[in-house]
């Protein structure tokens, strides 16, 4: 059918083979029917297609060729096509244009200064095509109307379906993450439609849930956790407490319903699926919903339940340690996102234009710091520390700890946890302190496996497995949730590690910042100690929520 299409369009200017496909459908089929035969069935097609070329070739001679399209006929399909091709994208080209300043600014910060090289390039392509397509964009000068063929058009339309969407992404990612969420929910809806991913998940489920569990991955099921999402909460009335409590119970209802809803979904067949529409992404909406509204009717709560010290100041938690990021800020970057607005070019020049006076103008790029993962002076096997060191240890409450020839820094939050920074190589450890567990280990060697150089490398169970659990104290409590060191115990520390691997990635940035391109070994002391007073400066006023004031002699 496709080669016998291909056939008909051949013989007709200006069509194609899927205009032709239904035609083509037919033919086949009537000569299928008559045919006694296979053989018979290949011989007449091939006599047919024969006798219609040798028919078009008659009259082709005898009007004197074929006439070309009209000129106006063929501006309209090409004016047609354009309008469907702005039509499909003009609403991503525009929120893309938008927020691209934002989006570019943010991705350097974050992710460096080339990849943000790269989405302003492709926002700046994508900028151009809309205005070619005649997209309005706000405060941009529209190009004057240009008469593209289809072929150009052809060309454009594929460009836009390759790039558009993963640009997009980017830009949604940084400038609203609930849209952005919402969209990831309703492209994994898709793909859990398709049976084969859906089965896959299924089956991972079902080995995952104890046979004892009272979760069950079937229609029946779904349908009661969506009946109690639908429920109206109640509306408290004014001054009335019991209301409030009603409302709240269920809003949690509502909290624990969404959740279930989406594992129970995600187990179902690709073809069950199907009589839940949108169910990930309705789920994520109620959630959010009813998170938000505890919070804002019950903040005070929240308010008068968080711990204090005898100060005012909040208590460190060991869960700080991982939901407070360490961010290190690269001084270069931040100095080219603050650019003046005369320093960048009209949008309104041709990009040939604009490349050359780029090259022109423009100030060498900035070198990449090579990454540093081991300190070259400071505080390595033998050496004493540098005299300006000790004074700066003090004011953060940080305690310089030998063990041999080996140094390492020690810095305690609390009661919660306790960071170890080492620096041949550069590593940082954040576990969990307990101060009976400390004194023990620092002098029986529990819980410390040893590394080279000497380094006695921390468990990261510390402070997680001591002393025994009763009904009345569980001895692991983190997020407002008590457990046991066997159920609790493993997920902190796959935190805690996180957390350390973070952390480190900061001292390496401190480090590769300072010290690069330094030669003599006392140059490289002092900028290695600047290095870690930056880094202890970045811990303290991270974990102490800006708060942190230095100790004075």
């Amino acid at each position: 059918v496709r080669s016998i299409a291909e056939v008909l369009a051949s013989l007709e200017p200006g069509a194609t083979s899927a205009s032709k496909k239904m035609l083509a459908m037919k033919f086949e089929d009537s000569i299928f029917k008559a045919a006694s035969s296979m053989d018979d069935y290949r011989k007449t097609i091939e006599k047919r297609i024969k006798r219609l070329k040798k028919h078009y070739a008659k009259q082709q001679a005898a009007s004197g060729g074929v006439k070309e399209e009209n000129a106006d006929l063929i501006r309209e399909k090409e004016l047609l096509f354009q309008k469907a091709i702005r039509d499909e994208y003009s609403e991503k080209l525009i929120y893309i244009v938008k927020h691209a300043d934002k989006a570019v600014h943010v991705t350097r910060m974050t992710a460096g200064e080339q990849k943000a090289k790269v989405l302003n390039d492709h926002c700046d392509t994508l900028k151009k095509r809309a205005l070619q397509l005649g997209v309005k964009l706000e405060g941009v000068a529209p190009l004057p109307k240009l008469n593209h063929d289809m072929k150009f058009l052809t060309q454009l339309k594929n460009a836009l379906d390759t790039i558009v969407d993963t640009v997009r992404s980017h830009v949604v990612k940084v400038e609203d993450l609930n849209l952005f969420l919402e969209e990831q929910l309703d492209s994994a809806d898709k793909k859990l439609l398709k049976s084969e991913n859906s089965n896959i998940l299924r089956k991972a489920l079902q080995d995952t849930v104890d046979a004892d569990s009272n979760k069950q991955f079937t229609v029946d099921q779904m349908k009661l956790l969506t009946e109690v999402l639908n429920v109206p909460t109640p509306i408290p009335r004014r001054n009335q407490d019991a209301d409030l409590v009603r409302a709240a119970l269920s809003r949690i209802e509502k909290i624990r319903a969404s959740t279930q809803a989406i594992l129970i979904y995600c187990g179902l067949t690709s073809e069950e699926k199907t009589s839940f529409p949108g169910s990930l992404r309705k789920s994520s909406a109620i959630l959010k919903e009813n998170l938000l509204a505890l919070e804002k009717d019950h903040s005070h709560l929240f308010e008068d339940a968080e711990e204090k010290d005898k100060d005012g100041n909040p208590i460190i938690k060991l869960e700080d340690a991982w939901n407070k990021h360490l961010q290190y800020v690269d001084q270069t970057v931040q100095s080219a996102a603050d650019m003046d607005a005369d320093d960048i070019t009209a949008e309104d020049e041709p990009a040939k234009k604009r490349q050359k006076i780029d090259e022109e103008t423009s100030t060498p790029p900035v070198e990449t710091k090579k990454m540093v993962i081991s300190a070259r002076v400071l505080l390595t096997p033998g050496r004493k520390p540098i005299y300006t060191l000790i004074p700066e240890l003090k004011k953060k409450n940080a305690v310089l700890i030998k063990n041999g020839s080996v140094s390492s820094i020690r810095m305690e939050f609390g009661t919660a946890f306790e960071m170890t920074i080492y620096f041949k190589p550069l590593l940082v450890t954040i576990r969990a302190m307990n101060k009976e567990d400390t004194v023990t280990a620092a002098t029986t060697g529990r819980g410390l496996s040893a590394l080279s150089s000497g380094i006695q490398w921390p468990s990261l169970h510390q402070g997680l497995n001591t002393g025994e659990a009763t009904d009345s104290k569980p001895n692991v409590s983190v997020l407002g949730v008590s457990g046991t060191p066997a159920t609790l115990g493993p997920i902190i520390a796959k935190q805690l590690e996180y957390a350390s691997a973070q952390a480190t990635h900061v001292l390496r940035k401190c480090f590769a910042e300072k010290v690069n391109n330094k030669n003599s070994e006392f140059e490289i002391e002092i900028m290695e100690a600047s290095a870690l007073i930056k880094f202890m400066r970045i811990v303290r006023s991270t974990y102490h929520n800006g708060k942190w004031v230095d100790v004075e002699d």
